[in-house]
């Protein structure tokens, strides 16, 4: 939804003065396709991708994580989510999971399908304007909150030419209520991608984002990290599952069945040692802590 090719910076985070498709279901939920850039788009449906995760990893930290937690839909979590931006002022929110490439650009991006009200995210990714600015990169990767506002924009445009595309993606920010905000970003553990959460509003100004208006838009992305971060985490497994070699899809079935270390190496004709080393691996791919959970996470993804 907010679709930010640049950010400005405000140090002390107070109010700037003047010169401030749905996815195939099976085997794959996160549906991919490439715009116009070079960024990947994988979307993410969440009816689609819940029986993936275990309850525990969606959150209850905070009391609004616990709520949304306690919805009884998907649709039923968005409007609270939707609610809580217009309490809070805010007319738009993005949520993308991005995995750089050696150039230090978005190589491919999760995006959360539900939340997105407009095409305005993809377009920024595809076009190559979402970590164009230094500001938005630092925002990416400092976890430090950045307010930015449409005049911001357009000024640190202007030095590499506002070409007719970027024109046109600017006037859609301002069509779409999406003409000013913040942007944070945090980790996604167990995978090599980072989340960056984007709020928008009507105002072309940002003297209305103070410091209540930042607490709160905080609290809410925390919340919704503790969720999507999860599903981007289920995702990952279930890629890394169809990676596995024949010999390791038959060490995790295996494992699955509760078999020990010595039955499985008997079984498979080859060394105890040799299958600590690919459950190690194993490990690894799926995020899982101990055997326990890597034979949960994995019957998880068999029974989908």
């Amino acid at each position: 939804m907010s679709t930010l090719d640049l950010v400005e910076e405000r140090e002390d985070l107070q109010p700037a003065s003047a010169s401030a498709a749905k996815p195939a279901s099976q085997p794959e939920p996160a549906q991919r396709s490439k715009p116009r850039g070079q960024c990947e788009i994988r979307y993410i449906d969440e009816t689609d991708v819940a029986p993936l995760v275990r309850a525990e990893e969606t959150g209850d930290a905070t009391f609004l994580a616990a709520e949304l937690g306690a919805a009884r839909s998907a649709d039923e979590r968005i409007r609270m989510i939707r609610g809580i931006l217009n309490i809070i002022g805010f007319s738009g929110l993005g949520y993308a999971a991005l995995k750089l490439d050696a150039h230090k650009q978005p190589e491919y991006a999760y995006l959360l399908r539900d939340y997105l009200a407009s095409d305005l995210l993809p377009q920024s990714l595809g076009g190559g304007y979402l970590l164009r600015d230094p500001h938005m990169r630092r925002a990416f990767e400092s976890s430090r909150p950045h307010v930015w506002d449409m005049r911001s924009l357009v000024n640190a445009s202007r030095k590499d030419g506002i070409d007719p595309p970027l024109r046109s993606f600017f006037d859609g920010m301002r069509e779409n209520g999406l003409a000013s905000g913040l942007a944070f970003s945090l980790p996604i553990a167990r995978t090599p991608l980072r989340a960056l959460i984007l709020f928008a509003g009507p105002p072309e100004h940002c003297e209305w984002i103070t410091d209540s208006v930042i607490a709160q838009a905080l609290g809410l992305g925390l919340s919704l990290h503790q969720r999507c971060a999860a599903y981007v985490q289920a995702i990952c497994r279930q890629d890394a599952a169809g990676s596995l070699s024949q010999l390791q899809q038959r060490i995790l079935g295996a494992v699955v069945v509760g078999m020990s270390d010595k039955a499985i190496a008997a079984r498979l004709n080859t060394t105890v040692h040799n299958v600590d080393y690919h459950l190690r691996q194993l490990r690894e791919k799926f995020g899982a802590r101990n055997r326990s959970q890597l034979a949960y996470l994995a019957g998880k993804l068999q029974a989908v």
